[in-house]
C-alpha cells in the first residue's frame, strides 16, 4: 500500500513531502495514540475528535514518577555524604538528632517528582521550576512546623529544599504536553542560576 502512518506529535519532526520523495511512501499522520490505530484504519485513514485530542490525565503524569525517583537517588546518595562528612566534623554523627535532620533530604526527592505531576493543574504559575519551588517550600514548612529546629538551621532547610524540588521538576519538562524546548531553555537559562545561589546559601 506504500503508506507510512506517523504519530500526530511526529508532524513537527517530519516533512511529509520529503519521506515521500525519498522513500517513495506516502506519509498520514494519524492518531496520538498508538491504540487508537487500528480504529483509525477501520474509519480509513480518518481521525475522529477523540483522536486527535492531547490529554494529560493524572495517571498519564504519574507514569514517570518511577523513573525519576531512579534518576534521583544519586542526588540522595549526594545530600547523604555530604550530610555525613558535615556531622562527622560536628562529632554526633551517630546521634538521633543526625538522622531527624537528614530526612528532608530524601523526603524532597520524592516529593518532588510526586506531588509536581499529582497536583500539575492545583499548581499556581506556569513554569515548572515555579511549581516545584512552591511544593519544596510547602513541604519545608510542613516539616519545620512538626520537627523544631534552631532559626539559623530552619533559614538553611528553607534556602536549600524549594530549590532541589525546582530543579527536579524541570525534569518534568520533557514529558508534559504543553512545554516547547525554547521555553523550557529559557526558564533553565533564568531560574538555574538563583537555584544554585539559594542551595549554596543554605
Amino acid at each position: 500500500h506504500r503508506t507510512l502512518i506517523l504519530p500526530q506529535l511526529g508532524a513537527p519532526g517530519v516533512s511529509a513531502h520529503v519521506a515521500a520523495q525519498q522513500t517513495g511512501f506516502r506519509v498520514i499522520y494519524g492518531p496520538v495514540r498508538a491504540a487508537d490505530i487500528p480504529r483509525f484504519i477501520q474509519n480509513g485513514l480518518k481521525a475522529d475528535k477523540q483522536m486527535r485530542t492531547v490529554t494529560f490525565t493524572l495517571k498519564e503524569r504519574l507514569a514517570v514518577v518511577p523513573v525519576e525517583l531512579v534518576q534521583s537517588w544519586k542526588i540522595a546518595l549526594g545530600a547523604l555524604i555530604l550530610h555525613a562528612v558535615a556531622r562527622l566534623f560536628a562529632g554526633d554523627i551517630f546521634d538521633r538528632s543526625a538522622l531527624i535532620s537528614f530526612l528532608p533530604f530524601p523526603g524532597i526527592i520524592i516529593i518532588g517528582p510526586f506531588f509536581v505531576p499529582a497536583l500539575l493543574p492545583f499548581i499556581p504559575g506556569r513554569p515548572f521550576v515555579l511549581k516545584g519551588w512552591l511544593v519544596g517550600l510547602a513541604a519545608t514548612i510542613i516539616f519545620l512546623a512538626v520537627v523544631s529546629f534552631p532559626p539559623l538551621a530552619s533559614i538553611s532547610y528553607l534556602l536549600l529544599l524549594p530549590p532541589v524540588a525546582a530543579y527536579l521538576a524541570l525534569n518534568f519538562t520533557g514529558a508534559s504536553t504543553y512545554t516547547s524546548l525554547s521555553g523550557v531553555k529559557k526558564e533553565i537559562r533564568y531560574s538555574l542560576p538563583c537555584l544554585i545561589f539559594s542551595a549554596v546559601a543554605g
